[in-house]
């Protein structure tokens, strides 16, 4: 990682982690509940600057190293909605079981989760469910595809306790300037809600995108390289 992309990692960080005081329409009496929360969790994985900055230096390193056959794409749900929220990505090395990889580092998802989505999201802390999927699969999401189901996480997982902070990453997902965020509708099993969608509308269930459906479509698309993306598929 360059020292440009530091730096830039850094700057969006601190911007995160300032944003809370901005949240006009949230309850300030939850001062007592954060501190009675961050006690409880490991002073590697509080949600700080330093923790952050390494967790995401070590996505890199290990997805550098394996692919993004050693990377899942994480989901974030208040249990009472049907919306999925996409909030970042995590890595692990071989050894390290993805339940174990989510555990470890299940409180900084989830404050990450809270700090991108403070009306829908941030009130529901201690009460979210984390949903994996495999890694890089935002475009077959986005579509409905059907080979791709979400998996249920859970906070307590045996050994993820023992797992060193070096042996897994996480890179949070950063909104740009005026960007509504990535979700999509799921069934309590982790399946699609919504007919998978098709460029031209088929027979069976495939339908053509949504006006919304191609924006969001279009934000994914953004900035990668579309020749690769085909080639891969090939």
């Amino acid at each position: 990682m360059s020292p440009i992309q530091v730096v830039a990692i850094k700057r969006s960080i601190l911007n995160k982690l300032s944003a809370k005081s901005k949240w006009d329409d949230l309850d300030d009496d939850d001062d007592d509940d954060d501190n009675i929360r961050i006690q409880q969790v490991p002073r590697d994985m509080r949600y700080v600057e330093c923790n952050l900055l390494r967790q995401n230096q070590n996505f890199v390193a290990i997805r550098d190293a394996g692919g993004a056959e050693v990377t899942n794409d994480m989901y974030v749900r208040d249990p009472e909605t049907d919306i999925f929220w996409f909030v970042g990505k995590v890595a692990r090395v071989s050894g390290v079981t993805l339940k174990q990889a989510i555990a470890r580092q299940w409180a900084m998802v989830e404050e990450h989760a809270a700090r991108l989505r403070p009306l829908e999201i941030y009130p529901k802390r201690g009460g979210l469910e984390i949903w994996s999927a495999p890694g890089d699969s935002e475009l077959d999401v986005a579509y409905n595809k059907p080979s791709i189901q979400f998996i249920k996480m859970d906070q307590n997982v045996e050994g993820a306790d023992k797992i060193k902070n070096l042996m897994l990453g996480f890179q949070g997902e950063l909104y740009e300037p005026g960007e509504d965020g990535f979700r999509t509708r799921r069934t309590n099993d982790g399946m699609p809600k919504l007919p998978e969608v098709s460029a031209e509308a088929e027979k069976g269930e495939k339908r053509p995108p949504t006006d919304d459906e191609i924006e969001e479509i279009a934000t994914l698309l953004k900035g990668k390289d579309l020749k690769t993306m085909f080639e891969e598929d090939e």
